[in-house]
């Protein structure tokens, strides 16, 4: 993308492969919107947004590409621009340069300025990097469950709670939306499965709203029951417009940008991506700098499952799993 973009001849033609490119990969929003024309307008809206850099710093001069590129790539990837900063070309930095954590993201950013030039170097460097790679080893002793969606909000609950006494894994995963909400009479409700994890040491987390006292929003956040506690964990990036409102009313998930981006359960140091965070280059950013154990996706898919963001979020995570050569596990909420 950045290599079409830069090849075009003028400016506004520049914009238009940009916005094309970020147009294309924004396609679903329509679809999982109450409000299509809505849903096109956000589109639109997102798009241009993430066009504008590539506007700015396009420039018709070969020789200032070496610069101009990963700046635009890095300014869409953090904030405030990051933000919505989904479909970055920076996420191939995993299939390109596996096992080099952050050198691959900045050698991604080189990559689309210098192959024209020199071909032959970056893919020497590409094929070293892969026949180097040694992908890490799965943890055994740590399960993702994913859980069914239900209008019924006690049986989805209690399905959860099954699964949960069913599992023997000492570390055991629940996704977002797993449980609605987290309030005194949820954990009452769960008390012998807590009492149970306890005794048998075990622990499990789970994706969950936690209300915010004398407010309407909520935290969606995860929570860790049983024998290792931990601090909650709340989402840093909430989905823009759904979940996080910054020009509706105040009843979604507030940003969080300043938050954790990792979770320390007994002996893993866990970088959680929730839902939407997974299709980011922030996020993992950010947890990678806190040298994670292992790399733990959850999400929430009632609402996308007709297209194709779950296998989006799937290969992100399959992405930021061998960029970091870190092992990863998701669960999600179908």
């Amino acid at each position: 993308m950045p290599w079409i973009v830069f090849r075009q001849r003028t400016r506004a033609r520049a914009a238009v492969a940009a916005f094309t490119y970020f147009a294309a990969a924004s396609a679903p929003i329509p679809w999982i919107t109450e409000d299509p024309a809505t849903g096109i307008g956000l589109l639109i809206t997102a798009s241009a947004v993430l066009t504008a850099p590539w506007i700015v710093l396009w420039s018709e001069d070969g020789a200032q590409r070496l610069w101009r590129i990963p700046a635009a790539l890095f300014l869409t990837a953090i904030p405030p621009f990051g933000i919505i900063g989904w479909a970055s070309p920076l996420t191939a930095a995993g299939l390109l340069y596996p096992g080099t954590g952050l050198a691959g993201l900045a050698a991604t950013a080189l990559t689309e300025a210098i192959w024209p030039v020199h071909p032959k170097t970056i893919a020497a460097a590409i094929l070293a990097a892969n026949l180097l790679y040694v992908p890490p080893a799965q943890p055994q002793e740590i399960k993702a469950l994913n859980t069914a969606d239900s209008p019924d909000t006690f049986q989805k609950e209690e399905s959860a709670r099954q699964a949960v006494h069913n599992s023997t894994a000492s570390l055991t995963i629940l996704p977002e939306g797993a449980v609605r909400r987290w309030t005194d009479a949820t954990e009452a409700y769960w008390t012998d499965t807590i009492n149970q994890l306890n005794t048998t040491k075990r622990t499990v987390l789970i994706g969950t709203g936690r209300p915010i006292p004398g407010s309407d929003e909520f935290n969606n956040s995860v929570l860790t029951i049983g024998a290792n506690l931990a601090a909650r964990f709340d989402q840093r990036i909430p989905i823009p417009v759904g979940m996080w409102k910054p020009f509706g009313p105040a009843d979604g998930v507030p940003l969080n940008l300043t938050g954790p981006g990792t979770l320390n359960v007994g002996q893993h140091r866990l970088a959680i991506l929730i839902c939407y965070e997974q299709l980011l280059v922030w996020p993992m950013v950010h947890s990678a700098l806190e040298s994670p154990t292992l790399i733990v996706g959850i999400s929430n898919a009632t609402w996308t499952k007709h297209t194709y963001i779950p296998a989006a979020q799937e290969a992100c995570l399959q992405a930021w799993s061998r960029l970091f050569g870190i092992p990863y596990i998701s669960a999600v909420n179908l």
